[in-house]
This record gives C-alpha cells, structure tokens and sequence, in this order.
C-alpha cells in the first residue's frame, strides 16, 4: 500500500502570491493528484468547478466557510453566540463540497480571547452533533482538530484527549479527527503510539517538520521516514494533507518524496 500526498493550496505554490485557481494549476504541473485548501470567499463555486474539471484534480478537504469573521477566530463551532454564524457557514461550505464533489470538511473550533468556558463546551458538542446529521445526509465526513498554542493559540480544541471524548459524546460515524503531526507532536508526542491507538478514529492526516513547519526531510524532531512506516502499518489508506511551508519554495523542496520511495 502506497502513501498518497496532497497539496495543501493554503501553504504550498503560495509563491508570488498566486491566487487560489492558479495554485491548482500549479500543483497539477508538479504532479498532484489532489489538493486540499481552505473555503476560498473570493472564489465562485462556478469557477473553482471550472479549473477542477480543466485540472482534473480532486479536492480532499475544505476547511468551513468563516462567513463575516474578522478577528481571526478560526471559525466559530464552540461560540455560544454564533451558532446562526455556525450552521450558515456549513451550509454555505456544504454546497461547496457537493459541486467539488470534496468529502471532508475541517469543523474549525474557533480561537477563544478568554478562557473556555461551559458554555463553550456545551455549544462545541451541540453543533457537532448538529453537523453530523446534516453531514451523514450528504455522505461528507467532518474532521475535528487539536490544534497546539504554537499554531493558534487560544484556539478551543488544543487537547487530543479532549477531542476523544468530545467524538466519543457525538458518537457519529460522520465526525472524525485530524491528526496533524505537526501539531500532535507539540501537544503530546508519543507519535508511534498516538497513530496507532487513534486510527479507527482517525479521518484524515496532515504532516509538517517540528519546530519549523517545513518539509518533511528538513531538521527537526520527527524522523518521518520511520513515521511513514507507522502510517502505513496502521492501516491508514487516505489522503496525507502537506501542510508545510517550503523553505526554498514548493517545486524546490519536493524531492522528499522522492527521498524516501514515494511518488505523486
């Protein structure tokens, strides 16, 4: 079983800020099969089908649609007083997957400006509860993420044993997690492991080189030739987001996978 990489468009071809239909052009000539990105507000659903079909790449993810937010939130999911904001955002993002015909969306939690609340808890589980029945009637997976102080801080979901209760209370097929690696090793290391008690849990993978973010073969704390092998002996078969920022620029820091046996 082959691994299978795809873009990030929030991070990689980002170079001489390309916009978004541009970056999906770009990573077809590098050789992608597939791409992952954030809801694009500037795009229209008729353009994005449109370079879709003309590269012919499949779009795994979609982070949720954040609407009006200006405070750099990052969504809203646990906001007692947004979850109008919440359930429009999802469905706005909903009818973006289903023309990309995309399958996964990023359920960002949102960033907090004071302490987590109750209330913050109680709203988190009732609007995943919320999206896993209108998820699970559109055959689209949500994907929950802890996300470490180091990436966002305040950001409401920063605990993977949080978030392994907050799925086991939600108890839906349709809710998943994200484990990104970058952040998985900020919060609690213990990758091996983590990987492998978590995978029947586990909806989607993202991986970037700690402390720096860049790519996988660059120094760092991961030796990620090795945590390729635990990937694919637990069994994990899906996409792996690169949410990395290239150091020299993206065409440039490929050759890692080459490096180590893959291919695009």
């Amino acid at each position: 079983m082959a691994l299978k990489f795809c873009a990030n468009l929030n991070f990689l071809f980002t170079e001489n800020a390309a916009p978004i239909l541009d970056r999906f052009r770009l990573a077809k000539l590098a050789g992608f099969r597939a791409v992952e990105n954030s809801f694009p507000l500037d795009v229209s659903v008729d353009d994005a089908v449109r370079v879709q079909k003309e590269t012919g790449l499949e779009v795994v993810l979609l982070n949720i649609c954040t609407g009006s937010l200006q405070g750099g939130e990052v969504g809203c999911t646990s906001f007692p007083d947004k979850e109008k904001d919440f359930k429009a955002n999802l469905l706005r993002t909903i009818e973006f997957a289903k023309a990309l015909n995309c399958k996964k969306i990023h359920l960002l939690a949102g960033k907090l400006q004071q302490p987590p609340t109750k209330d913050n808890h109680i709203t988190y589980l009732k609007n995943l509860k919320y999206a896993a029945s209108v998820l699970s009637a559109e055959n689209i997976t949500g994907i929950i993420e802890p996300i470490s102080k180091y990436g966002v801080p305040g950001y409401y979901l920063n605990s993977y044993d949080d978030a392994v209760e907050i799925l086991e209370k939600v108890n839906s097929a349709n809710i998943k997690l994200m484990v990104d690696l970058y952040h998985l090793q900020h919060i609690k290391g213990n990758i091996t492991h983590t990987i492998q008690d978590l995978m029947p849990l586990i909806g989607h993978i993202q991986i970037a080189q700690v402390p720096g973010r860049n790519e996988p073969n660059t120094s760092g704390e991961i030796n990620y030739e090795f945590i390729f092998k635990v990937i694919k002996e637990a069994g994990y078969s899906d996409w792996i987001g690169l949410e990395y920022k290239p150091i020299s620029g993206t065409n440039q820091g490929l050759n890692w996978i080459k490096e180590y046996g893959f291919s695009l």
